[in-house]
């Protein structure tokens, strides 16, 4: 069969001849062909984020890091397809294997980064242990399937079933462990199922820590479930699988049906005769309150009539000493004046007095008998006495005395 066909600009045709004979043509292009057939070819492009998988015929692999593309051809390839190079976030790392002179070697390659792996590289696939889906409290083996490690601080979310306390009460205690990957040299080399390890371990210490208390000196004692202390496997077995346990957490417990009825009614109990205790705390505390307001009241008012006693008799000794002092100015200016007074007076009688002497005196000089002049100026005397006596020149002792003197 003969026949016109039209290879347009940028596609690409391979030409098959009756011989099997092969040959590429690149268009654009016009071809007569008389006996042949044509095909097609698919070009093959990998974004920037892609790279192309190029499978021989011969069995060699190529890998095409994208932006890039490539015809299939139908004598070379047998097949072509682009493939997402593998994200890898700054907290993530992937372990990487690859043959070498007849040996396998592995290395670590952690992100940022796109990675595209050579054609005879592989990634280790990891199988841990997760939570079900139908009960995330429970937790499955192979569960967790991926290639991506996370290498920044993660946790995960216990329940320990079946833990029996030294008086044989059945308890289900939830946990909450928080690790970092801090080796995975270590962890490839020492585990398959990290996970399980922490399972086994924490179970471990779990149950020799609750095995020997008595329920209620469990609950007494459930804040040592927040110490690592009390984990010493788990300590030990993360160290030795390369992670490192940062913290545990206590997120409680349950019990069985019959159990937990009887914890209800005694956290009832105990909470009604708390309540009750505050209440009564409470009333007390407010009928001390009353008491000291009103005693603190009550010695202000006395402290204010004190106040109020101590002014007035300050304002009392105040206008006594006002007073005081008035009546000592007043009697001091009487004294002052009586004092004058009785100078002027004294000053008088002794003017008079001199003067009755000067004139005595004269009348003495005038030879006048001043006996007779006075006994004549007094004819009558309040008191008379006359002394006489025969010998005119004698001593006599004369005592005068006056009754009620």
């Amino acid at each position: 069969m003969a026949f016109f066909t039209t290879i347009r600009q940028g596609n690409r045709a391979a030409v098959w001849g009756r011989t099997g004979a092969v040959r590429i043509v690149d268009g654009p292009r016009r071809l007569f062909l008389f006996g042949e057939t044509i095909q097609p070819l698919v070009r093959h492009a990998a974004s920037p984020e892609e790279y192309l998988v190029i499978v021989a015929k011969d069995g060699t692999t190529q890998h095409l890091r994208g932006p890039a593309s490539a015809w299939f051809d139908p004598v070379a390839h047998e097949s072509i397809r682009a493939t997402p190079l593998l994200r890898l976030d700054a907290n993530e790392a992937i372990v990487v294997y690859r043959p070498i002179d007849g040996r396998v070697s592995r290395r670590i390659e952690r992100g940022p980064a796109l990675f595209m792996p050579a054609p005879d590289e592989w990634l280790h696939h990891f199988s841990w242990h997760g939570a079900d889906p139908r009960d995330t409290t429970i937790k499955k083996p192979r569960a967790l399937q991926f290639e991506k490690l996370r290498v920044i601080p993660d946790q995960m979310y216990l329940d320990v079933r079946s833990v029996r306390t030294a008086d044989d009460a059945l308890l289900v205690v939830k946990v909450m462990v928080f690790f970092e990957l801090v080796d995975i040299d270590r962890m490839l080399d020492q585990t398959h199922d990290p996970i399980g390890d922490f399972i086994n371990s924490l179970t471990a210490d779990v149950v020799d820590f609750v095995a020997t208390l008595p329920f209620e000196a469990f609950k007494e004692k459930t804040d040592a479930l927040n110490q690592l202390a009390t984990y010493p496997q788990l300590v030990r077995r993360a160290d030795a699988i390369g992670y490192r346990i940062t913290k545990v957490v206590y997120r409680g417990y349950e019990a069985g049906d019959t159990l937990q009825e009887m914890h209800n009614r005694a956290i009832e109990a105990r909470t009604r005769l708390r309540l009750e205790s505050e209440t009564e705390r409470q009333a007390q505390d407010l009928a001390d309150l009353k008491q000291a307001r009103e005693a603190t009241r009550e010695q202000e008012r006395r402290d204010l009539e004190r106040q109020r006693a101590e002014h007035q008799n300050a304002l009392q000794s105040l206008e006594l000493q006002a007073r005081l002092q008035r009546e000592l100015a007043q009697q001091e200016q009487q004294l002052a004046l009586t004092t004058r007074t009785h100078a002027v007076d004294l000053d008088h009688q002794k003017a008079m007095h001199q003067e009755q002497i000067e004139f005595l005196r004269g009348a003495a000089d005038l030879k006048v008998d001043l006996t007779r002049y006075l006994v004549a100026q007094y004819q009558h005397p309040d008191k008379v006495v006359r002394i006489e006596g025969a010998d005119a020149n004698a001593r006599h002792q004369i005592h005068l005395h006056e009754a009620g003197a």
